[in-house]
């Protein structure tokens, strides 16, 4: 079968989304499949054909909008069997989001935005954003219009808001969960000794909920806990230094930044904590679990389906600073912190990467059966 996928960047070191798209382009020509990757920029890799595109580059809007157009000339020409897009295309077979709703996930990242002039600066700039719009109309134009015979949720979470959203029938969605590598995000040979450490891992710390969880880390240590907060990402963390401060908490945060190795970090903590405001399914939680960690996450991440009493915590809202901070201070029990870590193991050790691929290539087969039916 001739499988096409389309990505702006196909490469692995440029984010979540990229590292995807190129693990399962590998592992479909493993299969024997004739893959083409429709994008800007790629990184040739053995099985794999690049299909390169040259949309305009800037501005953001502009980017999006001719990534698509381009896309649909190019795919005149190729003829893919099966074609996978994650939103960011117009024409494509089987529809897969990453992000979840587009509509759903600006309402969470304007939840995010502490109240006041903040908050109302970034609902004026995302409901008013040109880019935002043309995003919108993209993930929208195959779905509203039909064009599509099979969609992927990578949650439940997620195919609820497309269910609701988009008015689709919930027999249309097939429901592929994220993989993980388990044999590079394994638990440490010997749980770390001292304090324990509460690790945070995001790209975008506001989205994922620091701000909450530097206030609870506080609660914490009001209450007499000995705990220390590791912050591993890119995120920006001079704005968090007053919040820090506030909570008392300024000589037990350690900021790492981003990480070549971010797995052996995972090894250094006995929990995780991602509060995040919106996650289609966050592969950090999955990775903490597959690091022998229990966590601490809320509703709103698709990943919190995994989270059972016995694995972790889930709450309602970042927000909820009591019940956040409650989560962490029960599993400041070192017995907790085991048991439970053991358990989110044995889940994700189900969980694989060649899991997801198995089951992404039976849903991109039976969307190619279903093309023949209807010719």
């Amino acid at each position: 079968m001739k499988i096409g996928l389309a990505i702006y960047n196909f490469d692995p070191k440029k984010g979540g989304a990229e590292r995807y798209t190129f693990d399962l382009a590998r592992r479909l020509a493993g299969k024997g499949h004739e893959v083409c990757v429709f994008c800007a920029r790629g990184v040739k890799t053995s099985g794999v054909t690049l299909i390169p595109l040259s949309p305009n580059s800037y501005p953001r809007w502009r980017r999006n909008l001719s990534f698509a157009l381009t896309h649909r000339q190019a795919l005149h020409r190729v003829r893919p069997d099966v074609m996978l897009g994650y939103g960011n295309i117009l024409d494509l077979d089987v529809y897969q989001s990453h992000g979840g709703v587009q509509s759903v996930w600006m309402e969470r990242e304007i939840a995010s935005c502490d109240k006041g002039a903040e908050r109302n600066l970034k609902a004026f700039l995302l409901r008013h954003s040109f880019n935002q719009a043309i995003q919108r109309w993209i993930e929208s134009y195959s779905l509203t219009k039909d064009r599509f015979t099979r969609i992927v949720a990578i949650s439940d979470m997620v195919r609820e808001h497309m269910s609701a959203y988009y008015g689709i029938e919930m027999n249309a969605f097939d429901i592929v969960y994220n993989g993980v590598d388990t044999e590079r995000f394994r638990p440490a040979a010997e749980r770390p000794k001292g304090p324990t450490a509460v690790l945070f891992c995001a790209g975008n710390f506001r989205l994922k909920g620091l701000s909450p969880l530097l206030k609870a880390m506080g609660q914490v240590v009001r209450q007499g806990k000995d705990v220390r907060l590791i912050i591993m990402g890119r995120g920006k963390k001079d704005r968090y230094k007053s919040a820090i401060d506030e909570a008392g908490i300024s000589g037990r945060v350690t900021f790492t930044g981003e990480q070549s190795a971010p797995e052996e970090i995972y090894r250094q903590a006995h929990l995780l904590a991602h509060p995040t405001y919106y996650d289609a399914c966050s592969l950090t939680t999955m990775e903490g679990m597959a690091s022998g960690l229990p966590v601490i996450t809320t509703r709103w991440n698709g990943a919190s389906a995994f989270v059972s009493p016995d694995e972790g915590y889930v709450i309602d809202e970042p927000g909820n600073i009591g019940a956040l901070g409650d989560a962490i201070s029960a599993l400041t029990d070192p017995g907790r912190q085991e048991a439970m870590g053991r358990k989110a193991r044995k889940k994700m050790e189900s969980f694989t990467m060649e899991r997801n691929a198995d089951e992404m290539e039976a849903v991109l087969v039976k969307a190619f059966e279903e093309k023949k039916r209807k010719r």
